[in-house]
């Protein structure tokens, strides 16, 4: 009978591979020896509104980010750009976005 690591919070838990569905279901994640997370739970959680809301948003940047860079287009809307001055060297400066 093959054990494999669960672990939720700080309880970490050796359970038979046979239950591993059932921890999973609990809100469990399987790790490997090093912590690693091998399989994230498949419920059992609650996210708070404001992270999810946080994700959400962060997750449609990406998209924008990516779209803008499929298309060819530069960002325009970071907040760091570098630039090169005359003598070759470059420069920071802040963008208003």
């Amino acid at each position: 009978m093959n054990k494999v690591r669960v672990k939720k919070d700080n309880k970490v838990l050796y359970v038979p591979e046979e239950r591993l569905s059932y921890y999973l279901r609990e809100g469990y994640d399987q790790i490997n020896d090093r912590g690693e997370v091998v399989k994230r739970a498949t419920s059992g959680r609650m996210v708070p509104i404001a992270e999810y809301n946080r994700v959400v948003e962060e997750l449609e940047k990406a998209k924008a980010l990516i779209k803008q860079l499929q298309e060819g287009k530069p960002n325009t809307n970071t907040e760091e750009a570098e630039t090169e001055d005359s003598e070759g060297e470059s420069k920071r400066r802040r963008r208003k976005g």
